[in-house]
């Protein structure tokens, strides 16, 4: 791909169909801001700069992008496409290659589709080429209107169409390429001679072709690809078709979803082969998982490393957490943010983690919670253990060495650290720490009162 582009994006409406607090861009499409899209298209595209016209909620958007490699102008007044276009390119003067302007709130547009586009673009010297699409029901869009021999005379916005023209079904996408030179010329000439008095940048095509210059349209079959999102319902339409693509992509992979309608992939998540996903799993944010493992039904895992060969049972819930290789989970388990288990470790029924490590080959199986707790390697953690971490001001730590044998029903009042090979009698209470292979008991001495029951029954 040609390496003198520059991409605008356009991204500084509020979105008012959205009926929302938050801007439309931010809106999340499978997992991540639906502006994130344009701008990983503009990335792919080899774009020699990305320049994003923000404006609603501005200092919002820019924190969002502060780690990417963009640049934001401000439209602190939406007064059209064509003002927002004219701001960007104040910022490119003098720039004499292609421009491709893309739209925030289309995030289902390819790679592929946009460098077709170009192609498009470059094969016919064009001074601007138009990306469209027919539509079944074309309210709301741009109209293309062409003459008799299929040449593209005009762009009719919606307001302003007649009802001859409102039966086109062809419209304006919102994505262009422009050669830089005319773009610079025609972005001052655009008036706002409409009904919603706002620069129309559709307008540019008219100027073009006035001045006996090449306008060009492009149009594509795949019309869910140019689909924006200017209301809830669009959203979840455009959310479930990128799930259907992202899903279909870890298909053709090498990964087995079964009942893949059910399965919830965001945007950001990588998954190598082998992998099986029963119905119902949820995989979110940063999460990656390593190949061979099996994910069993409603289990949602966030921000998340999953080893290779990894089992994770029935509804668990995994949190900025790493499970590594061979390690099982579940079923109805809760790992917390920061919590590690090594390998070949084993979480079971009910059991909650947070904060801590588990170490190779340990295991808890049943009712327990451990917080803020080292647990060492080929660890038994018994049945209704818990870490009592918080003191009511301060988190403690709990301490538990290798091969050390913790009996059902303990409970380890942090801070305390027990040392390798110990082992904690079941219903203990451990206040302090306990030494390499030591024997530790803290309960009552039981007593057996023989016929109480009877006696108990008499004085009734």
């Amino acid at each position: 791909m040609n390496s003198n582009i520059v991409t605008i994006i356009l991204a500084a409406g509020l979105g008012k169909r959205m009926k929302s607090g938050l801007a439309k861009v931010l809106h999340p499409v499978a997992g991540i801001p639906m502006i994130l899209y344009p701008i990983q298209i503009a990335e792919d595209i080899s774009s020699e700069r990305i320049i994003v016209v923000i404006g609603h909620q501005a200092e919002r958007v820019k924190g969002l992008l502060s780690d990417r490699v963009v640049e934001v102008v401000h439209q602190t007044e939406q007064k059209g496409t064509a003002d927002a276009v004219r701001l960007a390119m104040d910022a490119i003067r003098g720039y004499q290659g292609m421009v491709v302007v893309l739209c925030g709130d289309v995030p289902l547009i390819t790679s592929k589709t946009v460098s077709d586009l170009i192609a498009v673009h470059q094969e016919g010297n064009a001074s601007m080429t138009v990306l469209t699409t027919e539509v079944d029901d074309a309210t709301g869009y741009g109209r293309i209107v062409r003459g008799p021999d299929g040449s593209i005379l005009r762009i009719v916005e919606d307001r302003d169409a007649d009802e001859g023209t409102k039966a086109i079904n062809e419209i304006n996408t919102g994505i262009y390429v422009f050669d830089g030179r005319f773009l610079s010329e025609v972005i001052n000439e655009i008036r706002p001679e409409n009904v919603q008095e706002e620069f129309y940048l559709t307008d540019s095509i008219e100027i073009g072709l006035k001045r006996g210059l090449r306008v060009y349209a492009c149009k594509i079959l795949q019309k869910e690809e140019v689909i924006g999102v200017n209301s809830r319902v669009e959203l979840a339409l455009v959310d479930s078709l990128m799930r259907r693509r992202i899903n279909n992509s870890h298909m053709l992979n090498g990964v087995t979803l079964i009942n893949p309608e059910s399965i919830y992939i965001d945007a950001g998540v990588s998954i190598a082969q082998d992998v099986t996903l029963y119905p119902g799993t949820t995989l979110q944010g940063n999460t990656s998982i390593g190949k061979g493992g099996v994910i069993y039904p409603n289990s949602r895992i966030v921000d998340s490393y999953i080893g290779h060969h990894v089992v994770i049972k029935d509804s668990c819930v995994i949190e900025e957490s790493r499970v590594n290789e061979g390690s099982q989970v579940g079923p109805f388990a809760h790992l917390r943010s920061g919590t590690v288990l090594e390998k070949d470790a084993r979480i079971g029924n009910y059991v909650e983690l947070k904060k801590t490590v588990m170490g190779e080959g340990s295991k808890a199986n049943h009712l327990t919670y451990l917080g803020d707790a080292e647990i060492g390697s080929g660890v038994n953690i018994g049945a209704g253990t818990i870490t009592c971490n918080f003191d009511g001001e301060k988190k403690h730590k709990t301490i538990i060495g290798n091969n050390v044998f913790v009996g059902s029903d303990v409970q380890f009042i942090a801070p305390v650290k027990i040392g390798d090979g110990a082992f904690i009698g079941a219903g203990s209470t451990v206040t302090k720490d306990v030494p390499p292979g030591a024997l530790a008991i803290s309960r009552p001495e039981q007593k057996n009162m023989e016929g109480w029951v009877e006696r108990k029954k008499k004085s009734k």
